[in-house]
């Protein structure tokens, strides 16, 4: 007997992904582009954003949490 495992696919947008990775982030931080794409790209590959959508939904949750931006992603 062989258990099937499904893969399942996880319900939800880049935004709240995005936003559930920078919630532990305090006023002031400093948030990578890089390292955020990097975490979408390998946490929820079902994403289909483009890269420069994730940039731009990472730049208006850090305007929104008070963050600062590192645009690193080119390097």
């Amino acid at each position: 007997m062989s258990i099937a495992r499904w893969a399942t696919r996880p319900v939800g947008t880049a935004r709240e992904f995005l936003a559930s990775e920078l919630r532990s982030a305090r006023y002031g931080d400093i948030v990578s582009v890089k390292a955020a794409i990097e975490a979408a790209r390998r946490d929820a590959p079902y994403l289909q954003d483009t890269d420069d959508e994730l940039t731009e939904k990472i730049v208006d949750l850090a305007r929104e949490l008070g963050l600062a931006v590192l645009f690193d992603s080119r390097e």
